[in-house]
């Protein structure tokens, strides 16, 4: 019975692109943060973190959901326990203290219901084909590749950033590289390797929708 429920624990780390594969159920999802949290998100409702053990639902601490933080040698990792994931498309962990200049961001996990992503029309950004966990061992550079649909209900807002800087925007300057691909629109930037870091974190934001890239350089 043990064997399992570790596999289900685990299930965040493992998976390279952040996801979650199960079709339906509960889920206890397990992710590496850049830092502690604040809140988690599922789909559009918030769950305040008590900073213990459970995240309640904004304005109604009466809904919760098991939630918690780990540090270990500078390394974070999160979990919290999603259930009906067969209705949802994303799941996130709001940064506390870790953006600049006022900005906020999750480190983002996605729902695809065995491969069908069911649900995933409801949210701008498109992840379907994009790493959320980029190997970028012995380069100097990678490419960061957000996708998201032409139409939102945020409409043209997508920054792809870092905790210090923006890298690219699609509605002013520095503008991102953008090709349209259908329904959607490809926004690409390029990250240089940051001078000592071993570990870098970016994401890509559209105001209602986020995605996280965890990049590792060695």
């Amino acid at each position: 019975m043990l064997f399992p429920l570790l596999m289900a624990l685990t299930i965040g780390l493992i998976n390279a692109q952040y996801l979650v594969e199960e079709e339906s159920g509960c889920a206890t999802i397990t992710v590496e943060l850049p830092g502690t949290f604040s809140r988690v998100r599922i789909d559009q409702t918030n769950y305040e973190f008590d900073g213990n053990s459970t995240c309640a639902k904004e304005w109604d601490d009466s809904d919760t959901i098991p939630c918690s933080i780990t540090e270990a040698d500078g390394v974070f990792t999160a979990t919290a326990e999603v259930c009906n994931i067969e209705k949802h498309y994303w799941a996130g962990f709001l940064l506390k203290d870790y953006m600049q200049n006022n900005r906020y961001v999750y480190v983002s996990v996605y729902f695809t219901q065995g491969g069908k992503w069911t649900n995933i029309g409801d949210n701008c950004i498109q992840p379907q084909t994009t790493p959320g966990e980029i190997d970028a061992t012995g380069k100097t550079s990678v490419e960061i590749k957000c996708i998201r649909q032409k139409v939102c209900p945020m409409g043209l807002y997508s920054t792809i950033m870092m905790a210090t800087r923006e890298l690219c925007r699609d509605y002013s300057e520095p503008k991102c590289t953008e090709v349209e691909d259908g329904e959607n629109r490809v926004l690409t930037t390029y990250l240089q390797r940051p001078k000592g870091e071993t570990v870098s974190w970016v994401f890509c934001s559209t105001q209602d929708s986020y995605l996280s890239y965890r990049v590792k350089w060695e």
